[in-house]
């Protein structure tokens, strides 16, 4: 490395701009075309301890071991996801039978807002009041052509769910074969790139890849439990206040708050605060204890089950869903935050230095 600080600056800034570029294009292009056996490597390991268990058990060979898991894998997998779809098609159904009565609720319910929001320009400003009132009729005209918009993106949506059913159904089939064929050869496959480390830097991967899975797997079983009771406390409680679509809805809201920052609040905080400006004191009452209660038992169960070590600061967090988002969609903002955790135990354990401790 040259003495040099301003060329030292411009190299390692040079590297880095090389390692993002090169990540980048391994995310765009090299993950969708190995993620079925990027999923059936992480599926295989999860299926080890069944399939050491029927080995030393019913003295099955590993390729039999290997098969039987698999399958009752798949079955299982299969079941939930058909009651899953049933569940949707069904709720689904409902929603869109309903929709045009909730359509028709909208201008009762944009009455009162609009009222207010005529008292606030009126108390604007004099040489705000035009560009208030224009804005206001704007955003009016907006909210008339939602029922449209609201019908071409649901149609949008069947149309392209039908569409991408032949890649689903060659994804799903592609990641069951290839994770038998690794929990099947799983030794040998381990073997083979344990030797394509060089020898120095055997030591740092076992502890990282140790770690790192501790890590990852506490964090993933955590939000997984934390996720299953916030479904159930909100399909309680909705049920309770009467809500239509009560599972779709305590679903998607569970969905939201096992984002990072993102929270049940992000759901139920506006929904109380839309009922309460139509008139529907109770229900707002309701949405609004059943957000204290749902925060109260996921603050009282979070440090327990996932541990301060494990969590991302609030600022970590939120920067890797943007970027996530911004460069991949969804799917970047939810795996995100598991990825700044694999780089964390990554530097943590020696293998990349990156900050300064």
């Amino acid at each position: 490395m040259p003495e040099n600080k301003h060329l030292k600056f411009l190299l390692t800034v040079a590297y880095l701009a090389l390692g993002g570029a090169a990540l980048w294009l391994a995310l765009h292009f090299l993950l969708p075309w190995t993620l079925p056996f990027l999923l059936a490597l992480l599926l295989a390991a999860l299926l080890e301890r069944p399939v050491t268990f029927f080995m030393d058990r019913l003295r099955l060979p590993r390729w039999a071991a290997a098969a039987l898991c698999t399958v009752l894998l798949l079955l299982a997998v299969g079941a939930v996801l058909f009651l899953c779809v049933w569940r949707l098609w069904y709720e689904g159904s409902l929603l869109l039978g309903r929709l045009p009565s909730l359509l028709s609720a909208l201008p009762s319910l944009g009455a009162p807002l609009e009222r207010w929001a005529y008292r606030f320009i009126i108390a604007a400003p004099p040489q705000m009041q035009e560009p208030l009132r224009e804005a206001l009729e704007t955003l009016a005209a907006q909210s008339a052509a939602l029922p449209d918009w609201l019908y071409r993106t649901l149609s949008t949506w069947t149309v392209s769910a039908l569409a991408a059913l032949p890649d689903w159904g060659l994804f799903l089939f592609t990641t069951g074969l290839a994770t038998y064929f690794t929990s099947a050869g799983r030794p040998a496959l381990l073997a083979f790139l344990r030797r394509q480390a060089p020898p120095s830097w055997r030591p740092a991967l076992r502890t990282g890849c140790r770690r790192f899975r501790a890590t990852a797997g506490g964090w993933l079983k955590a939000q997984g439990m934390l996720m299953l009771i916030t479904f159930g406390e909100l399909t309680l409680g909705f049920l309770f206040l009467g809500v239509d679509l009560s599972i779709l809805l305590a679903a998607l809201t569970a969905l939201v708050d096992a984002l990072p920052v993102f929270g049940t609040g992000t759901v139920l905080i506006p929904w109380a605060l839309l009922e309460l400006l139509s008139g529907r004191f109770s229900m707002a009452l309701g949405l609004f204890v059943l957000y204290l209660i749902v925060s109260l038992v996921r603050s009282l169960l979070e440090p327990k089950l996932v541990g301060d070590r494990v969590g991302l600061p609030p600022l970590a967090a939120l920067l890797c869903m943007y970027v996530g988002f911004r460069a991949f969609g969804v799917v970047g903002m939810v795996l995100s935050p598991l990825a700044a955790i694999l780089i964390k135990e990554a530097h943590d354990c020696g293998i990349v230095r990156l900050w300064r401790d």
